[in-house]
């Protein structure tokens, strides 16, 4: 398989995904944040479900402490209680359908699956988006911290990309897992960001992105590993800096192991 660094695709920056909207300006997996990604240029989210009597809720934790003012787990609650929750400046816990309407035709969507049960009914909502035509399933990509969740959805509904998610320590195991699934990427920690894994995973086909990349010489610093894609909770802060910035000769920091 040919490697598919961004070098490979021409591209001379990373791509920025957007994480969980532009939640270091409004208030994370919001209807606003995801917005204000858009507004600034972002092409690319980063989303987290839940599965919560029957419906999917795009929100990060399975309790409702801090990022609203609710309490306690959400399976706790009916979702006519979730849903009058405030999520930050008026903002409601939206569905990820309402996320769909939003951002048809201008942005793909990262879907991470969070807690039991949320394959199924993530794969029937992206079936039926694609059926009604306004996206692709090349426009979604599923992401997991449970492989075997991805695997399935391989399984299930292999027209849809993959991406094994890795925190601290990421290594061999995510990019065999990876060549198995048959996924696009990886996602790693960046504290796993280092030279020997990109260029072992770009031998292998497989693009680098790299979580939450939020100041310029952590920005930097990817750009020379020559990573293909940054989450970022600032999308405005990565597209300028990527815009303004001179070419960095990839491999030219960072460390190599």
């Amino acid at each position: 398989m040919p490697a598919v660094s961004r070098l490979s695709r021409g591209a001379e920056t990373p791509v920025c995904i957007a994480h969980r909207g532009a939640s270091g300006q409004e208030p994370e997996n919001t209807l606003r944040a995801f917005a204000r990604a858009l507004e600034q240029g972002a092409t690319w989210f980063e989303l987290d479900v839940h599965l919560v009597h029957g419906r999917l809720l795009v929100i990060h934790d399975a309790t409702l402490e801090r990022t609203t003012n609710g309490t306690g787990p959400l399976t706790a609650h009916t979702l006519a209680e979730l849903r009058a929750l405030d999520a930050g400046k008026g903002q409601r816990i939206p569905f990820l359908e309402e996320v769909l309407e939003l951002a048809v035709g201008r942005a793909r969507i990262n879907v991470e699956l969070k807690g039991a049960g949320t394959l199924a009914p993530v794969l029937a909502i992206v079936r039926d988006a694609v059926a009604g035509g306004a996206w692709r399933p090349d426009q979604f990509l599923l992401s997991c911290f449970d492989w075997d969740v991805l695997d399935e959805a391989r399984q299930r509904e292999p027209a849809i990309p993959v991406a094994p998610l890795a925190g601290k320590g990421a290594g061999g195991e995510v990019l065999e897992t990876a060549d198995r699934l048959g996924a696009e990427a990886i996602h790693v920690s960046r504290w796993s960001a280092r030279a020997r894994l990109v260029e072992a995973a770009h031998a292998r086909g497989l693009a680098v992105r790299v979580f939450p990349i939020n100041s310029q010489w952590e920005y930097d610093l990817m750009v020379r590993l020559g990573v293909d894609g940054i989450f970022t909770d600032f999308p405005a802060r990565v597209l300028a800096w990527g815009a303004a910035a001179p070419a960095i000769p990839v491999g030219g920091g960072g460390s190599g192991s």
